[in-house]
């Protein structure tokens, strides 16, 4: 997909001391005002900053920072004509020619384009190009990365596009906006043959690197999640839903740590040793996630959580470096998994303890490398 990133990197320049005053200062508010300056410019009326600051309650100060910013930082071409008492455009103007980008804008547009080149050939990839074109064609915008530098520092692994979860993302989002209940045939792991359900789609979610429709069931009468790669059709079934208010969604994924979702909310705390603890201070596990140091070098982490499911495979993920202190269940669940696990390495575990001094010091190394990935 040929996104208009490079038009819009093209000739970029650094924000000058007064540029980063202005757009830092620029609220929705101060907008709006800028847009009704340039239309009464435009269209020739009167303009004074005593005038318009009457009209709208504000001060006669704000209103000429209003229009110092329009003629510094837009560039447009206002002069004070004093024997007129009113501003003028002294030349035709455009604001949308004007309209600019400080450095953050630009970067999060370019790392935008990059994760929307992961829908290329799909419905929504095509939408999210056109609006990346109408920005293109009037950001004459400000960075200081040139565009080959930061094709440098920035990766993006390849994507599959033509997996299930790009082609159907666009038509269950305007599912969604639209209140559209649909039928989906749904692929689940070790059946034979997929299923049908009927659901009112409500939220879409990433979670795990992975997208997710969070939908009412219709048959099952409850709501459930659907990974968007085991969705292999989607069709209209021509009815509307009401769909709940946005905080009762919130709500349902707020315990979640990954894709799975429970109805009780749980506390989970874990022991994290000495090698992993300076990993979850840094990238927290969950929103609800304390710590607590401990003497050794570690930290106990407590989490409010809707399932264990989730956190359990992070913790078989880190080997010995993290410790489930409860609830009970969790380390029930564990128990069972380390040992099925140790039976299926009882030969390599034998022999472990005629190397373990040997060795010790290569394993530990070997399991920093992997939590560090």
């Amino acid at each position: 997909m040929a996104l208009p990133i490079e038009a819009l990197m093209q000739n970029w320049r650094v924000l000058s001391a007064s540029d980063r005053r202005f757009a830092a200062s620029a609220g929705p508010a101060a907008s709006t005002r800028v847009i009704e300056l340039h239309r009464r410019l435009a269209t020739g009326q009167r303009v004074s900053a005593a005038g318009f600051a009457r009209e709208h309650e504000l001060s006669a100060r704000t209103v000429k920072r209003d229009i110092e910013r329009l003629r510094d930082f837009h560039r447009a071409p206002i002069a004070w004509d004093a024997a007129a008492r009113t501003y003028r455009y002294t030349a035709p103007f455009d604001l949308l020619t004007g309209l600019r980008l400080d450095a953050d804008e630009a970067l999060a547009v370019v790392l935008a384009g990059r994760t929307f080149a992961a829908w290329e050939g799909t419905p929504l990839g095509r939408t999210l190009t056109a609006t990346l074109e109408k920005i293109a064609r009037f950001a004459g915008a400000a960075v200081s990365l040139p565009a080959a530098d930061l094709r440098a520092v920035l990766h993006q692994e390849e994507a599959d596009n033509n997996s299930f979860e790009q082609r159907h993302f666009a038509g269950l989002l305007n599912a969604i906006i639209t209140r559209r209940e649909l039928m989906l045939t749904y692929q689940k792991p070790g059946e034979a043959l997929p299923e049908r359900r009927a659901v009112r789609p409500l939220h879409l979610a990433y979670l795990e690197h992975r997208w997710m429709l969070v939908a009412e069931d219709i048959s099952r009468e409850g709501w459930r999640n659907f990974l968007l790669t085991r969705i292999q059709t989607i069709s209209a079934l021509g009815r509307s839903f009401t769909p709940p208010p946005p905080e009762k969604i919130k709500t349902y994924l707020a315990g979640s740590l990954g894709r799975f979702t429970g109805t009780t909310e749980i506390e989970v705390r874990l022991r994290f040793d000495a090698i992993a603890a300076p990993y979850v201070r840094e990238r927290p596990w969950h929103t609800t996630q304390k710590l607590r140091d401990l003497p050794d070098g570690g930290a106990e982490a407590t989490f409010r959580l809707n399932n264990v499911i989730d956190v359990s495979r992070r913790i078989l993920a880190s080997g010995g470096h993290v410790e489930a202190l409860a609830p009970p269940e969790l380390r029930a669940n564990l128990a069972v998994e380390i040992a099925a696990m140790a039976s299926a390495y009882a030969p390599e575990i034998g022999a472990l303890g005629s190397t373990r001094k040997n060795s010790g010091k290569d394993r530990a190394g070997h399991r920093v490398a992997r939590l560090t990935r």
